[in-house]
């Protein structure tokens, strides 16, 4: 397939998977009790605020936070890596800001600190990554503004190299498709999790966090 040809093929994608999720109520309850057996005993949880029809973690970071647990949430700037920010209040609370309207804290550390940690925030141990679709050995489509291959992709800020980090691709059930095309500088994430459960990635292996 030629790149133009597997940009096309990637674009009819995501408008098929937004036009389904229109009606999706996020599923909060059933990624909840999914993605709880992926957070680590130690460290940060990252993760994001659901947009409208993406599977939503509310009910998951609420819990977290009100535990006392480390959830840092993205911060977008057009062009730019994300940078994140500690969560700090219930998830409803958040100001959705910028162009997507996405419910953002205020930004502290870009992602080489956030996954490394620094002496006031600590480290990542999960990353729970929203995706599109995805493929079995963890390929991802994403929304297509490149924010998360500009930050954990293979020539991004912070590279997923570290064997001590497991990058959980959120989505749909029937969104774990057959084959997505993947360019040298996507993103790939260690397992998937779903409303129905957790899915390994075909010839690869995790952190085991959700072992």
């Amino acid at each position: 397939m030629t790149e133009t040809s597997n940009a096309a093929a990637k674009a009819e994608l995501r408008s098929r998977i937004r036009a389904g999720r229109r009606t999706r109520d996020g599923a909060a309850a059933a990624f909840a009790e999914v993605l709880a057996g992926c957070v680590p005993d130690e460290g940060a949880v990252l993760a994001y605020a659901a947009l409208p029809g993406e599977p939503n973690l509310d009910l998951l970071l609420d819990d977290l936070h009100a535990r006392g647990r480390t959830v840092y949430l993205p911060v977008t700037t057009p062009g730019e890596p994300l940078r994140f920010g500690r969560l700090e209040t219930a998830m409803e609370s958040l100001p959705r800001v910028g162009t997507w309207q996405i419910r953002e804290p205020q930004p502290v550390l870009t992602a080489p600190e956030a996954v490394a940690g620094t002496a006031d925030h600590p480290p990542v141990g999960v990353v729970f990554v929203p995706g599109l679709a995805y493929g079995p050995a963890g390929a991802r489509l994403g929304n297509g503004a490149g924010f998360y291959d500009r930050t954990f992709g293979p020539q991004g800020q912070a590279p997923t190299t570290s064997a001590t980090v497991d990058f959980i691709g959120v989505c749909y059930s029937d969104e774990v498709l057959g084959e997505i095309g993947r360019e040298e500088w996507d993103l790939a994430v260690t397992a998937m999790a779903t409303e129905t459960g957790l899915q390994a990635v075909s010839g690869g292996a995790g952190a085991g966090a959700c072992e």
